[in-house]
C-alpha cells in the first residue's frame, strides 16, 4: 500500500478474496458499515472512474485470505468499491501481520 491509502494497480487484491471477506456475514456482524464510515468518511474518494462519491461506494470489512496471514502479509481493514465500475477504489488497513 501506498502512503495515502489509494489503491494502486499493485495494491489491488484479487476479487475473489473480496468477495469472500464481503459475503462473509460474520465478519461483517463483528464490524458494521457505521464504523468504517465514522472512522474515514473523510479519507475516502470517490470512484476515480465514474466519480461516485465515497458515501455511495460499497463499504465492508476486509479481510485477507487464510494464506496470506500464514504467508505474514495478512491484512484486514475497511474498503470501498465502486459495483458499477468493478473498481477497489479504497482500503484502509487496520490490522497486518
Amino acid at each position: 500500500m501506498n502512503d495515502d491509502d489509494e489503491l494502486s494497480d499493485d495494491d489491488q487484491f484479487s476479487w475473489e478474496g473480496v468477495d469472500t471477506a464481503r459475503k462473509n456475514q460474520r465478519l461483517q456482524r463483528e464490524h458494521p458499515i457505521a464504523e468504517g464510515q465514522q472512522r474515514y468518511t473523510a479519507k475516502a474518494k470517490a470512484c476515480p472512474q465514474c466519480h461516485t462519491a465515497a458515501g455511495q461506494l460499497s463499504w465492508f470489512y476486509f479481510e485477507s485470505p487464510d494464506e496470506t496471514w500464514d504467508q505474514l502479509c495478512g491484512r484486514a481493514g475497511w474498503m470501498t468499491v465502486c459495483d458499477r465500475c468493478h473498481q477497489q477504489v479504497d482500503f484502509f488497513c487496520e490490522v497486518l501481520n
